[in-house]
């Protein structure tokens, strides 16, 4: 009968010494989730990016090539003013920046979704552990 006293005690310790490795597992797969879903975040940051130089280098050279090119072909054609055909292709050029700017307000895909969802997982899971157990 020793033995089977001494088997539950032994597991009792084992358990309460497990419980800082326990922790540091917990915590290291916290981290690890931050750390990927960080890479897919600065992938999305890096498409941003990518499409506001793209947005500024269009609108830059597009407003400076095609707009004095055009101009001279439109007053070419309808004998208007210069700057009558300077005016309308700038407004053109506006409109065309401002589809692009709407483009690059769209919500993107959620970032840390795990994260966020692990974390919510927790803070129920640790109000659970304060919350007295109901007596029915």
């Amino acid at each position: 009968m020793s033995e089977a006293s001494q088997e539950p005690a032994a597991a009792q310790a084992a358990t309460v010494h497990d419980w800082p490795s326990a922790i540091a597992e917990f915590a290291a797969s916290r981290i690890e989730l931050i750390r990927l879903e960080s890479q897919d975040a600065a992938q999305i940051a890096a498409r941003k990016t990518r499409d506001v130089i793209l947005l500024t280098c269009a609108a830059a050279l597009g407003w400076l090539c095609l707009t004095a090119g055009l101009i001279g072909v439109l007053h070419y054609l309808t004998r208007w003013p210069w700057w009558c055909c300077a005016l309308l292709f700038g407004v053109i050029h506006l409109i065309l920046a401002g589809m692009i700017a709407a483009r690059l307000k769209r919500p993107g895909p959620a970032i840390f979704p795990a994260t966020r969802d692990e974390f919510h997982k927790d803070k129920l899971w640790m109000q659970s552990l304060k919350t007295p157990p109901s007596k029915h």
